[in-house]
């Protein structure tokens, strides 16, 4: 790297050269890196150089890694690690009225309670939340749906209102139907053997089976976990709305449906809500390495299981039969 000339404000070596490598040391342990030995060089080369290898290091493919250097409160420097999911925002919003269309019909009964049966996890263990609920953030847009659909009814046509109307009415009816369901005693429970019991033949039955499988080992593998045990925190006073971050249970959520006469109303009612926000709320772990650490575990191997479960069943919920 090029020479250059040192702030005018730089720190004392004495006051951070030797808390940077102490914590250096517990970091590159932590992680399993191979660092090569900086600290023979000048000051603060030396930290600059360590800094950019470890960044180089720390790399990891859907994560994004932010390394810091802060001073805490005893004056002691010390080196941080804040990790999140490299991926673009975007809506989870899990439609249940395909899945009412399946309890219809007699020849899909097993894949409605099988499916249904992993919305019941989604909601009641990971805390996905259901529109149907009046304390929610989708609950307050389905309320305002309604005053736009009567509000306009006079400037629509009667077949569209009638359509709208509809659709609406629907979508309570069915969000109605599908969450006592959900709610059933023991319905749950019976996830694993409804995947015993279960004979897939067609396409959709496998990728049914294939999604409750899926649902049934995260459930084993992470007991007592949900959505929001890593999620961030706002840290700092919010003056103007626009200031504010989208927080998880507004994008995370149960809905009616994603492809209805409503739905693009009401996609574009929420998009045109957060794009006034500043930023997301997302999972995401802290980590100081003023201390020893034990050895890298991802401790979001939860949320980043459950981001691809809700994927692939909202994408066999928008290919049912």
């Amino acid at each position: 790297m090029p020479m250059y000339q040192p702030a005018t404000e730089l720190p004392k070596q004495s006051a951070v050269e030797g808390d940077f490598f102490k914590s250096l040391s517990h970091l590159v342990k932590h992680y399993g890196l191979n660092l090569t030995g900086y600290r023979q060089l000048p000051y603060p080369y030396n930290i600059l150089m360590a800094e950019k290898e470890v960044n180089r290091q720390l790399k990891k493919k859907g994560r994004y890694r932010e390394l810091l250097i802060v001073e805490q409160e005893d004056s002691h420097t010390c080196l941080t690690v804040k990790e999140t999911f490299n991926q673009d925002f975007g809506l989870f919003y899990i439609p249940v009225m395909p899945i009412y269309d399946l309890w219809q019909k007699p020849e899909y009964t097993h894949c409605a309670e099988l499916i249904t049966a992993v919305c019941a996890y989604l909601y009641i263990e990971a805390d996905v939340t259901y529109y149907r609920d009046e304390d929610t953030y989708m609950f307050y847009n389905y309320q305002i749906l309604d005053e736009w659909i009567t509000e306009g009814k006079d400037d629509m046509e009667e077949h569209d209102y009638k359509r709208q109307k509809t659709a609406y009415d629907n979508a309570l009816t069915q969000g109605d139907f599908i969450q006592e369901k959900m709610m059933a005693t023991g319905f749950r429970h019976s996830l694993d053997s409804l995947i015993a019991n279960f004979y897939a033949l067609s396409d959709f039955e496998k990728e049914c089976l294939s999604v409750a499988q899926k649902c049934w080992d995260l459930w084993q593998t992470f007991p007592g976990m949900n959505l929001f045990k890593h999620a961030s925190l706002q840290d700092y006073e919010v003056e103007d709305y626009e200031d504010n971050y989208v927080a998880m249970h507004e994008y995370f959520s149960f809905v009616g449906s994603m492809s209805d006469s409503v739905s693009d109303t009401l996609r574009d009612m929420v998009n045109n809500d957060f794009n006034e926000r500043s930023r997301y709320q997302e999972p995401e772990v802290i980590t100081f390495f003023n201390e020893h650490k034990p050895l890298y575990t991802d401790e979001l191997a939860y949320e980043d299981k459950l981001y691809r479960l809700i994927d692939d069943l909202c994408t066999l919920l928008y290919h049912k039969p």
